[in-house]
C-alpha cells in the first residue's frame, strides 16, 4: 500500500470531517472514504492506540470491519485518480446505495446502468452474472444452438409470454413505439432475464441496454425493439387476441425468425397434424398436474398435449429425433429457471427464518462510542446515533460505552430507542439512525 504522510493536525482533521459528514449524502460518502484511506495509508490510527484502519473506525464511529471497507472501496473504484476525493463524472448522479451494488458488478457491465435505475435491477444483474458464471452448461447449451441475434429474440419472445397485456396491446391498439416504451417502462427503469439474455429498460431516449452473458453490452433502441417484435409475432397478429393466437393452447405456425433443422425426406406419417384433437377418455388425470410425469419439463403457457408423449397412444406419438432444435432449447432452459428459482427461494426462506421474531425478553444492546460524542449525548444536545442495523426495536435499551484510544474509560449512557430511520436515501444498506433519548448514566 502506497504511504501517504499526515501530520498530528490533518489526522485530527480527517478524524472531524469523518464525522461531521457520516449519514449524508453521496458525496460525502466518497469523501469518507477518501479520509479512511488517508489514514490507513499514513498508518495515523496507530497514535490513538488502535492496530488496523477497522479497529479504528469500529470504536471512533460505530462501524463494522465491512462498512469500513466498502467506504473506502468505493473512493478508490469511482473517485477521479490521485488523492482527491471528488467522484468521476459518469458516477456523479448515482446514489451510494446504487454505487454500493454495483462494486460486486464487473466494471465493463457498468454500461448496462444508468441512474434511473433501481437498486433491485442493479442486484439482478448482479444474480445474472452469479448464475451464468456457476452454470457454465447454461451458457454453452445457447451458443450451440443461437446466435447473439437468434438469442435476443428468443428472449423477446419470453418477454411477451409473460407479458400478455402488452402484446396485445401492441398489435390491438397499434402502439407508436413511444407508447411501447411508456408501457413497458412506465417507472422510468425495468429488468428482464431469460437464461444467458439480460434486459434492462429505460426511457425511451435511453433505450435498453442488453447483455448477452459472454459477449459485451449493447444498446439497443425501442424501434429496434419493436422491428424484433414484428418478425416474431405478425404471422400470429389477431390484434387484441395476438397472444392466444401465438401462445395459446392450439401450436401455432412457428417464428421463421429461429433457425429450424430440416426434416425433408424425414417420414412424417406418424406425426399428428396440427389441430388434431386426442379424445378426454384416454387421458386419465390429464387434469391434475402434478400426477402428469414430465410436466416440469413443460414450458409455462404451452399446454398442449402433444408435450406429453407418455399419454398418447403409439399412432399419435411424435418421435424424438422428430423435436425442433427450439423445442430442445426451451425444455433445458425452463429446467434451468426453475432450478435457479428454486435455489434463490431457499435462500430467501433460510433468511427469513434467521430472522424470525424470538419469543425472548429483549436484552439491552451495547455499543461502542467514541469519547467525543459523551458530553453530546448526555446533554441532549445530539439525540441520534447512526449505526448497523442490529434488529431494534422502538422501546430498547441502548448502552453507549464510551472508549478512548480502543479502550472502554468505564463510563456508559443508558439510552432507550424512541424512533428508527432506515431504508432511506443516502443510507447505506444495512444500516439506520437511532433517535435516542437519555435514562441514565453509570
Amino acid at each position: 500500500m502506497e504511504y501517504t504522510q499526515l501530520t498530528l493536525d490533518d489526522y485530527i482533521q480527517c478524524k472531524n470531517d469523518i464525522k461531521n459528514n457520516l449519514g449524508t449524502i453521496v458525496k460525502s460518502f466518497v469523501r469518507i472514504g477518501w479520509l479512511l484511506t488517508r489514514i490507513d495509508k499514513s498508518g495515523a490510527y496507530k497514535n490513538d492506540g488502535y492496530s488496523t484502519i477497522s479497529e479504528f473506525a469500529q470504536a471512533e464511529y460505530g462501524m463494522n470491519k465491512s462498512g469500513t471497507s466498502r467506504f473506502m472501496k468505493i473512493y478508490e473504484k469511482y473517485s477521479v485518480p490521485g488523492d482527491t476525493p471528488e467522484l468521476r463524472d459518469e458516477y456523479k448522479d448515482f446514489n451510494q446505495s446504487q454505487l454500493t451494488e454495483m462494486l460486486q458488478i464487473p466494471e465493463e457491465d457498468h454500461e448496462m446502468l444508468r441512474p434511473e435505475g433501481n437498486k433491485e435491477d442493479f442486484r439482478e444483474l448482479k444474480r445474472f452474472n452469479r448464475e451464468n458464471d456457476s452454470n457454465p452448461e447454461n451458457l454453452w447449451s445457447w451458443k450451440e444452438a443461437k446466435t447473439p441475434e437468434e438469442k435476443l429474440k428468443a428472449a423477446i419472445q419470453e418477454f411477451f409470454r409473460e407479458n400478455k397485456e402488452i402484446l396485445n396491446d401492441f398489435y390491438g391498439k397499434n402502439l407508436s413505439v413511444k407508447n411501447l416504451a411508456e408501457e413497458i417502462c412506465p417507472s422510468g427503469s425495468r429488468s428482464y432475464r431469460k437464461g444467458t439474455v439480460f434486459l434492462m429498460f429505460y426511457s425511451l431516449d435511453q433505450g435498453i441496454m442488453v447483455k448477452i452473458f459472454g459477449e459485451a453490452p449493447t444498446k439497443m433502441t425501442y424501434q429496434e425493439f419493436a422491428d424484433h417484435t414484428k418478425q416474431i409475432f405478425d404471422t400470429a397478429a389477431a390484434g387484441g387476441r395476438t397472444w392466444d393466437s401465438y401462445f395459446g393452447e392450439r401450436n401455432v405456425e412457428p417464428d421463421k425468425t429461429l433457425e429450424e433443422p430440416d426434416h425433408s425426406g424425414e417420414d412424417t406419417s406418424m406425426v399428428p397434424e396440427q389441430n388434431t384433437e386426442i379424445p378426454e377418455q384416454i387421458l386419465p388425470n390429464v387434469g391434475q398436474e402434478n400426477d402428469i410425469p414430465g410436466r416440469d419439463d413443460q414450458i409455462p403457457g404451452q399446454d398442449n398435449i402433444q408435450n406429453h408423449p407418455e399419454y398418447m397412444p403409439p399412432e399419435l406419438k411424435v418421435a424424438p429425433a422428430q423435436r425442433t432444435e427450439e423445442q430442445k432449447y426451451n425444455d433445458r432452459q425452463a429446467r434451468l429457471d426453475r432450478e435457479s428459482k428454486k435455489k434463490l427461494q431457499e435462500q430467501e426462506d433460510e433468511e427469513k427464518m434467521q430472522h424470525l421474531p424470538s419469543d425472548e425478553t429483549r436484552k439491552t444492546k451495547q455499543l461502542r462510542m467514541a469519547s467525543s460524542y459523551y458530553d453530546d449525548i448526555l446533554t441532549g444536545n445530539m439525540s441520534f446515533w447512526f449505526c448497523k442495523d442490529d434488529h431494534f426495536h422502538i422501546g430498547d435499551s441502548l448502552d453507549l460505552m464510551e472508549f478512548k484510544e480502543g479502550r472502554h474509560t468505564g463510563r456508559t449512557i443508558q439510552t432507550e430507542i424512541t424512533y428508527i430511520l432506515n431504508d432511506y436515501t443516502g443510507l447505506e444498506d444495512g444500516y439506520c439512525i437511532l433517535s435516542i433519548k437519555v435514562t441514565g448514566a453509570i
